[in-house]
């Protein structure tokens, strides 16, 4: 099983991932210490990525992370849902079991494989293929779906599929479990470059290039893998417990408790107390404070002594507010949803199953709505609207504090937001 490309793709249903999908095409989403993309690119190093999903997004990610969308070609392909999670050892399996098949079958055919039933990739033989072009995206994206019915297909256990944004904070642990094997450039820590650093389970610690970690931390790996990427800075007496991921130029600082199952991204700055929370990139949460079972997107910053609640008193389900479709998750633990460049003030409450849209500025004396609507300008309900322009400029400024500019691309998408709520009129 030869793969020399990958159509990787985004569904209709990429609108469930709100208030993410705003700014962020599906496969951008991190669950464990890497973007869905940048998996499958550490697994498939040799191959071309071609992308299909909203245009203004791909452009948009293309131009922020100087990638380029391949054409299609006739070369063996692997065409990939960016709603389910690749893994290197879903991958070996996937091939092991393609091999097993085509040993039996005799020849390369095209494959669909499911989890439990659900399609999640189809491998396509160039041989297969009849002088493709772009315009065959919808036709082989189809192949999971209306055509799957056409090939042969074989079931892979334990694919993770991401529906909802909590579905990658519920896999999130276990994915930097399995991230570990594909951070091959990485080593475990020399405990003798280190001072009064405490390593529990040292085996399962791995560190890229020009980690800092001063005296007094603890990294406790006993319950899962703890990744720290090339110039991560850990303060003095912060604690670390795996499974956590650090991205690359993050701080933690001085006596930051960062819980299980968390991921940081690359350069952020994160403080207080932190559990089971996935954290895009480029955001701060630098001070005291919970913030828990959440998942915080992109140039986010939370004022000092910001909380969320991530558990009714009642012990019970918690349902939350997809712009206006409410939706049960089914679980007992959520915490907040926070689309990119929200800002909150100093002692900032958020309840249980909170989610809030792009550039809001919230300040309030109380708990803050548990739908907050992008552009929500101080947090109650009915706020008035933040002004386009001021919100791009406060956009703008933040991100040249990081040598970062807002790109036209990215504009664009703020402002379709925008027109979207005044049209909904809200």
């Amino acid at each position: 099983m030869n793969i020399e490309s990958i159509l990787l793709f985004e569904t209709e249903r990429v609108e469930n991932l709100y208030p993410f999908s705003v700014l962020h095409p599906a496969w951008e989403l991190r669950c464990g210490a890497l973007r869905i993309f940048e998996k499958l690119e550490r697994i498939f190093p040799d191959a071309r990525m071609i992308y299909q999903g909203r245009e203004n997004h791909i452009k948009s990610f293309l131009k922020r992370f100087n990638r380029k969308n391949h054409s299609l070609k006739k070369e063996d392909m692997l065409i990939w849902n960016a709603a389910s999670v690749p893994s290197k050892k879903i991958i070996d399996r996937l091939k092991k079991a393609y091999s097993e098949f085509d040993f039996k079958e005799g020849q390369g055919k095209s494959m669909l494989f499911t989890s439990n039933g659900v399609p999640f990739a189809v491998y396509m033989p160039g041989s297969e293929m009849v002088q493709p072009s772009d315009k065959d995206k919808e036709f082989l994206i189809s192949l999971l779906g209306s055509f799957g019915s056409y090939l042969q297909r074989i079931d892979i256990e334990d694919v993770k599929f991401i529906t909802y944004l909590w579905d990658a904070i519920d896999h999130n642990g276990s994915e930097i479990n399995e991230d570990v094997s594909i951070f091959t450039e990485f080593t475990q820590p020399d405990a003798s470059v280190y001072t009064a650093v405490n390593f529990v389970g040292k085996e399962k610690i791995l560190i890229g290039k020009n980690v800092k970690i001063a005296p007094g931390v603890v990294l406790d790996a006993s319950e899962g893998s703890i990744i720290l990427s090339d110039n991560v800075k850990i303060m003095p007496n912060a604690v670390i417990i795996g499974p956590c991921s650090i991205g690359e130029n993050s701080t933690v600082k001085v006596a930051a408790k960062i819980y299980e199952e968390t991921s940081v991204g690359e350069f952020c700055k994160v403080g207080g107390e932190i559990e089971g929370t996935i954290i895009q990139a480029y955001s701060n949460k630098q001070h005291d404070g919970f913030i828990g079972h959440s998942w915080i997107g992109e140039w986010v910053n939370f004022g000092a002594d910001t909380n969320n609640s991530d558990l009714k008193n009642t012990y019970g389900d918690i349902s939350v507010f997809l712009r206006d479709k409410r939706v049960n998750t089914q679980r007992m633990f959520l915490g907040l949803l926070c689309g990119d460049h929200t800002k909150t003030g100093i002692n900032s409450m958020f309840t249980t199953g909170t989610v809030c849209g792009i550039s809001a500025i919230l300040v309030s004396e109380w708990f803050l709505p548990s739908a907050i609507p992008s552009f929500a300008w101080g947090g109650k309900r009915n706020s008035a609207t933040y002004l386009l322009r001021k919100a791009i400029q406060t956009a703008e400024t933040v991100m040249s504090r990081r040598n970062k500019t807002l790109l036209p691309e990215e504009k664009i998408l703020i402002e379709d937001e925008y027109n979207k709520l005044e049209e909904s009129g809200k």
